[in-house]
């Protein structure tokens, strides 16, 4: 089947399997679709969430680059002496139906309030919560027979980023996003007002604003960075599920990739007040503002890509 599958493509693959797989398939290709469909607006309309049009191309490459280990897993031999987990299989099928009812409670949400936050939350939640608890209850192998549970998990794992991607574009809770952008604010103020006081520069710090000697710029027009955290977080979890196994690096370029956004966005806000105290505080905005805004998340994306060989231990071998 998998030589079928590399000379037919996936169409031979599908044709092959039962029609329990088949279910399962259209199920999660269901919900995926109402997930982009109710994302798909938010990316249109907010600027930091743009980023999230690169979802599904790129999870169909890393799809594509794990082919071989799918499967490799789902034409392996299930175990004849494996029998359920009465616990496990208990805790997928709560997972299942707390995901299917998640569907159903942003359908409702959906036609009551038109496009939300929460319709898109609930939707998004519900999708890994489906792949993950179906490869639990229907993983089998080309016998017929359950996979055992090392095969499963590692089915998961190979998944988690193609499920797991869409809770990283969808829009933070308006009430989240606020305290984070809050809990930013106040860092990045104190940051510039602190270098301008060590400089020598006149300054003065009214809460979340600064005034300079030609006007009174907020951090705000410098952004917290709420809006390059996300997109920066993205980089950085597929960088990680392309080039590294091991769940510890994959984690540290989430890592690596927040403290990045943080101290760019830093470097920007940084950037822009010398501009304002230059030039002026309307001089920052447009142009200016914009082209700095980008220039954190493709700092990131560049640094990340750097230090790949460095945790592969390439540098360290030679």
């Amino acid at each position: 089947m998998i030589d079928s599958f590399k000379r037919d493509g996936m169409l031979s693959w599908y044709r092959e399997t039962s029609s329990e797989t088949r279910w399962v398939l259209w199920l999660w290709a269901g919900v995926l679709l109402l997930v982009c469909l109710e994302q798909s607006h938010w990316w249109r309309i907010r600027e930091d969430y743009l980023f999230g049009f690169l979802a599904l191309p790129f999870s169909w490459f890393v799809l594509g680059e794990r082919k071989g280990k799918i499967l490799g897993i789902l034409q392996g031999e299930g175990s004849p002496h494996w029998t359920s987990s009465r616990l496990g299989d208990f805790i997928a099928w709560v997972l299942f139906g707390g995901a299917l009812a998640s569907v159903a409670l942003g359908a409702l949400v959906r036609w009551a309030q038109g496009h939300s936050q929460p319709a898109s939350l609930l939707f998004s939640l519900a999708f890994p919560c489906i792949v993950f608890s179906s490869v639990w209850l229907y993983g089998k192998g080309k016998d017929g027979r359950p996979l055992p549970p090392q095969a499963r998990l590692e089915l998961v794992g190979l998944l988690a980023f193609p499920a797991l991607v869409w809770l990283m574009t969808t829009p933070i809770l308006s009430f989240l996003e606020k305290q984070l952008s809050l809990f930013l604010l106040r860092k990045v103020t104190v940051v510039v007002f602190t270098v301008f006081e060590v400089l020598g520069l006149f300054v003065e710090q009214r809460g979340n604003t600064l005034l300079l000697p030609k006007g009174v710029v907020g951090v705000a027009d410098a952004c917290s960075g709420i809006r390059s955290l996300m997109a920066c977080i993205f980089a950085g979890s597929f960088l990680g599920a392309v080039y590294f196994a091991e769940l510890w690096k994959k984690g540290l370029f989430v890592v690596l990739a927040c403290v990045f956004a943080f101290v760019f966005n830093i470097g920007r806000s940084l950037f822009l007040t010398f501009w304002a105290y230059k030039w002026g505080a309307a001089s920052i905005k447009g142009t200016v503002h914009d082209v700095t805004g980008f220039a954190v998340l493709g700092l990131t994306g560049l640094c990340l890509f750097m230090l790949v060989p460095l945790v592969e231990g390439r540098w360290i071998r030679g």
